[in-house]
């Protein structure tokens, strides 16, 4: 079970070596993560954006350009084009999305002649190393999906629940997020938690919970102070959110109020696909490369 991006990383150099096709990856900060990720022997780089800047940035970090295998695609479309095409062809590269709009990036994954789309609906789950919290909190869905419906948050809560299994983590606990912990029909996301709960909680692989909200999914002295008793309450690993806003939100807030370290993929599709933000830091881009690797195999 990780506990911590560290833990992560030292599981992936134990594994097989994957190729990482990057998109658009003129930018310092992505540069030297592939890089530590490279020299760890993680990965094999495949950079697909404009090579002469490519090649200035490289140098000018004093990084050898050997063991990279680089495509010169300037337009940003056209890189992420071509770097879908190339993941279609390797069924265990990772893509990663670097210094380009998501829109663009997406647009091609989504593609339905040559994408990366399965019968499974793509979701993004951001990982959090949050300074105060005892272990890594997963959260969905602060990319992807807008506004998903039940059944949506459903597959969005299944494709979650995959990836942290994958990881090591025995038996985790989902918790449905909302802005209250009892039903209230005016309050659509709490009517969706008290469903999916009722839908899914016969399983015995995990523990799941809701609705709740966020203070009582994570700390057992709200959910005491509010008589909530139940496993998941305070000890979360997974917070399945309502919407986009509310995740995002809570996303953005923990790294920038709370000092948290974030990783982000996407799942759901043919390949693991590392998306960050393009603010993200260096260390944050490492350990998003490092779940894709130890994703290879469960995505």
């Amino acid at each position: 079970m990780f506990r911590n991006f560290e833990q992560v990383l030292d599981d992936a150099r134990k594994l097989e070596t994957k190729d990482l096709i990057v998109v658009k990856p003129e930018d310092r900060a992505i540069l030297i993560a592939i890089n530590d990720a490279f020299q760890m022997g993680l990965i094999r780089p495949v950079l697909v954006g404009d090579k002469l800047k490519i090649l200035d940035l490289l140098m000018d970090l004093g990084i050898r350009k050997d063991g990279y295998e680089i495509y010169n695609a300037i337009d940003p479309k056209d890189a992420s084009f071509m770097s879908v095409k190339l993941a279609n062809k390797q069924e265990n590269a990772i893509l990663m999305k670097g210094h380009c709009q998501s829109r663009v990036f997406l647009e091609e994954i989504l593609n339905k002649d040559y994408g990366l789309t399965t019968d499974r609906l793509i979701s993004h789950i951001g990982v959090l190393d949050i300074p105060n919290y005892h272990k890594l909190l997963f959260i969905s869905d602060s990319v992807m999906n807008i506004n998903p419906t039940k059944e949506m948050k459903r597959s969005i809560t299944e494709n979650t629940l995959r990836f942290v299994k994958s990881v090591g983590i025995f038996k985790p606990k989902i918790a449905m997020i909302s802005a209250i912990e009892e039903v209230n029909d005016k309050i659509e996301s709490s009517v969706h938690a008290e469903d999916l709960v009722k839908e899914l909680r016969e399983q015995d692989d995990y523990y799941i919970g809701g609705p709740f909200s966020v203070d009582v999914a994570i700390s057992h002295e709200s959910a005491k102070t509010k008589d909530i008793n139940n496993v998941v309450a305070g000890d979360s690993d997974i917070l399945i959110f309502p919407n986009i806003e509310s995740a995002n939100t809570f996303y953005k807030s923990a790294v920038f109020l709370a000092n948290a370290t974030p990783a982000g993929l996407l799942l759901g599709a043919r390949n693991p696909i590392v998306l960050t933000s393009r603010s993200d830091s260096y260390k944050s881009k490492l350990y998003s490369i490092a779940l894709g690797v130890v994703s290879t195999d469960i995505v």
